[in-house]
């Protein structure tokens, strides 16, 4: 008997215990140098800023290579200097008759393009805000997300600046139905930003539905279920 109570006190304590550690909050993914640099342009030290946002092109990957040297197919050319001057003032004259770059030149412009901070390309970032089934009830983690937005745009590079909160859907069910709850959802997330003391003057709420996909999605895919913050 005693032993019995025992093991009932011990089952009590650990169903009491469960509870209490699901309702720890999650770690948001995003930081808010995350949305200084996009926005911006305070990028500090962070080499990955590209792949935070959604209109900037990934370039995780990427590598500067250098052209190999090859031995000229001309002997002399290679031993007299006057004859490597014509041969590269050869390629020059031809490089302005053709109009286009040597390829390593256009190859070096191209990766200096994809590696510029995400400021200069990106006006808009998902807030990586999730919901409740066909609802517009923010989630545990979507608080976490939307308070450090909200702690983002109380910085000084951010603070005078105003944005747009867009709510996006999928294609399944009604148009007219995912029209509604997109709207419903960004204006969930303005509202909450409200309660953290951001101004709603400097928030517009739009709904999408399904008519903006992401890139390379199609519209009935449940990525395209988002909450976007794009600077006005």
């Amino acid at each position: 008997m005693r032993v019995a109570r025992l093991l009932f006190v011990s089952c009590a304590s650990l169903i009491v215990a469960v509870p209490a550690y699901a309702q720890q909050s999650p770690a948001p993914t995003r930081s808010v140098d995350d949305y200084v640099c996009a926005f911006a342009g305070e990028c500090g030290q962070q080499p990955d800023a590209a792949k935070n946002s959604i209109a900037a092109p990934p370039v995780r990957g990427f590598r500067l290579s250098v052209p190999e040297k090859r031995p000229e197919a001309n002997s002399r050319s290679t031993q007299s200097p006057a004859g490597s001057s014509r041969s590269s003032g050869a390629a020059t004259a031809d490089t302005r008759r053709s109009g286009t770059r040597p390829i390593s030149t256009r190859r070096t412009q191209q990766a200096q393009a994809q590696a510029r901070p995400a400021a200069s390309q990106a006006r808009r970032m998902d807030l990586r805000v999730s919901f409740l089934l066909n609802s517009a009830e923010l989630t545990a983690q979507a608080r976490e997300e939307a308070k450090v937005f909200a702690e983002a745009l109380r910085r000084p590079e951010l603070a005078p600046k105003h944005f747009l909160i867009a709510g996006h859907t999928d294609s399944s069910g009604g148009r007219a139905l995912n029209m509604e709850l997109s709207k419903r959802r960004a204006q969930a997330v303005a509202d909450y930003l409200s309660t953290l003391g951001i101004s709603r003057d400097r928030l517009e709420v739009r709904g999408y539905g399904p008519d903006r996909p992401l890139p390379g999605h199609s519209a009935s895919s449940p990525d395209n279920r988002r909450v976007e913050a794009e600077l006005l």
